[in-house]
């Protein structure tokens, strides 16, 4: 048993000493902090302002009838794609159609009597005038008296009145019926002899109020077509930014319900603020590509730019910090120590901030680490764009 133990006793004292040995072959790890860097460069920059902004559609028509009919049959459905043409529905219009006829005919008949009293007054009248005209000549070369003159004067001022009193009387029967015939094609306006309602557009089906054996009503359209591949998004922005804004200028559009950011167009823009919110209004033209899975009331956050600055420096604005004598970024020279350099800033972009003064381009900026640093610290590049 003791010469069992020996060897074990020989072996554990080794390993006792293994990790001391081991300690003092390990080189000491370095001081220096860790940091990612890039080169400065000059590039461009733009001023930026998001608003938020509704998708609406470019082109859309509300079908409507102006009075209360049954509706026999309805052939689409909520969300279907149309064409212009295309039959909706079908309405029992036969007795509107006929009281339609009748004021047509109606109209017409106040014409025919208004011409009629003209031609047949008118006449008369003429005669009136001939005679007048006679017996005013013959007066003159003292062949008719003064009192005969007055009596066909009298016929004849006596006729002329009659006949203005008569055709106005026409004139405001032939006006009262017009306008019921006015009355009547609006009332039919979008119905057609068979009672069909076609579309006015080629678009999507957004709102349908009609059914089968229901009457429909003239107060709701009975339905809203809406283009397919056209879309604009409408925002509203304040009275600073408008007049840095023009029609045809570029824009970045973010729909966060579909993950999509695409660039777009400024196609309007309203010439005077919101009575309520003092703001104007931006219409912006989608691209026809980006329009598939766009729809009407979905919400879109609008980037605009403005105050372009071209050839100015630039870095990433999370490499600036602040401190209590202002703005400062780090360098690292060419031994990886670094310099604390006072900085003052300019446009703001996204992740970009313009450096108006204290770095020329061409110096190695501290982009990761540098909340770690101190001036005159040497450091560790593990990461560069040089």
């Amino acid at each position: 048993m003791k010469k069992r133990f020996l060897p074990l006793l020989a072996l554990f004292s080794l390993f006792l000493l293994l990790p001391a040995c081991s300690d003092e072959d390990t080189e000491p790890e370095s001081t220096a902090t860790p940091v990612e860097i890039q080169m400065v460069e000059r590039g461009t920059i733009s001023a930026e302002t998001r608003v938020s902004g509704q998708v609406t559609p470019g082109t859309q028509e509300n079908v409507f009838v102006a009075q209360s009919l049954r509706c026999e049959e309805v052939y689409v459905e909520l969300g279907d794609a149309v064409t212009a043409g295309q039959v909706l529905c079908k309405l029992d219009a036969s007795s509107a159609w006929s009281n339609y006829d009748m004021a047509v005919m109606s109209y017409q008949m106040a014409i025919d009597a208004y011409n009629s009293q003209s031609n047949s007054m008118g006449a008369e009248v003429e005669e009136l005038q001939a005679a007048f005209d006679e017996a005013l000549a013959q007066y003159e070369l003292g062949e008719v008296t003064q009192a005969a003159l007055d009596a066909i004067g009298a016929l004849l001022e006596t006729a002329m009145a009659s006949m203005g009193s008569s055709l106005s009387q026409l004139e405001i029967s032939i006006k009262s019926a017009e306008a019921s015939v006015a009355q009547m094609e609006t009332a039919m306006m979008n119905i057609d002899r068979n009672g069909y309602v076609t579309a006015p557009m080629s678009g999507n089906v957004t709102s349908l109020n009609m059914a089968a054996n229901a009457f429909v009503s003239p107060s709701a359209p009975l339905a809203v077509i809406e283009s397919a591949n056209d879309k604009k998004i409408y925002t509203s922005v304040s009275e600073a930014l408008i007049p840095k804004l023009a029609v045809g200028d570029t824009v970045n559009v973010t729909v966060s319900s579909l993950g999509k950011t695409f660039p777009a167009t400024i196609s309007a823009m309203d010439k005077a603020s919101n009575y309520q919110t003092r703001l104007f209004g931006v219409t912006i033209q989608v691209p026809q590509a980006e329009t598939g899975n766009l729809f009407s009331g979905m919400f879109a956050d609008v980037t605009f730019y403005t105050d372009t600055q071209e050839n100015v420096i630039l870095v990433p604005t999370e490499s600036i910090q602040t401190g209590t004598d202002g703005q400062y970024v780090y360098t690292v020279d060419d031994q990886n120590i670094t310099h604390m350099v006072p900085v003052q800033t300019g446009l703001v972009g996204d992740g970009i901030t313009e450096i108006t003064y204290g770095l020329a381009g061409g110096e190695r900026l501290v982009t990761v680490g540098q909340f770690y640093l101190t001036d005159g610290a040497e450091v560790r590049i593990v990461s560069a764009e040089v």
